[in-house]
């Protein structure tokens, strides 16, 4: 984790550098940013979309929540089938992730902002099956809860944002699903 939070600011001073340097300033003695974050599909667990509100403060720390969400509806479901039922095969393996953070903000200059925090974190495991009678679902695939590949726990969050003007673009890293995510919103 120590590398990628060093990889993420060396990839962001220079960045940070730029927008200082190249255009209007542009926050106020406070910021919000709201933006749409994308989680990558990594380490076996699917991608996710979310959105987070980050309060940057000149001379004070700030405060931040964000969430991100597996968003793929695999049909049919049934809840109440595991990866035993009927001996049907199981044909691919899926584990969708739900995650929240909440934690603080340091505005660096009028263009840059740190954060970072504490939060949960929940992978669900889903597996798809083939029914070979074509009884369950469409052609015979359908999905059920893959308990083994369930897990959940504490998540550290930290990221940086950079605005350009009204944009801003977002870099944070989660603990828990090992993964970088990326966003973009606007300053208000």
């Amino acid at each position: 984790m120590k590398k990628i939070a060093l990889v993420v600011l060396g990839l962001l001073t220079p960045l940070a550098a730029f927008a200082e340097e190249n255009g209007p300033s542009a926050v106020a003695p406070s910021t919000l940013i709201m933006d749409v974050e994308y989680v990558p599909t990594s380490n076996g667990v699917d991608n996710a979309w979310g959105f987070g509100a980050y309060m940057l403060k000149e001379q004070d720390v700030g405060y931040y929540f964000n969430l991100q969400a597996t968003l793929t509806k695999r049909e049919p479901h049934y809840a109440s089938l595991n990866v035993n039922s009927f001996g049907d095969p199981v044909t691919a393996r899926y584990k969708e992730l739900t995650i929240g953070n909440i934690g603080l903000t340091k505005k660096l200059n009028d263009n840059f902002g740190l954060y970072g925090g504490i939060g949960y974190g929940a992978v669900t495991g889903v597996a798809r099956k083939y029914d070979p009678m074509l009884i369950l679902g469409n052609n015979g695939t359908y999905y059920v809860p893959d308990t083994a590949n369930d897990k959940s726990g504490v998540n550290l969050n930290l990221g940086a944002l950079v605005s350009f003007g009204n944009v801003s673009l977002n870099v944070g890293y989660h603990s828990f699903a090992k993964t970088a995510y990326f966003g973009i919103g606007g300053s208000y």
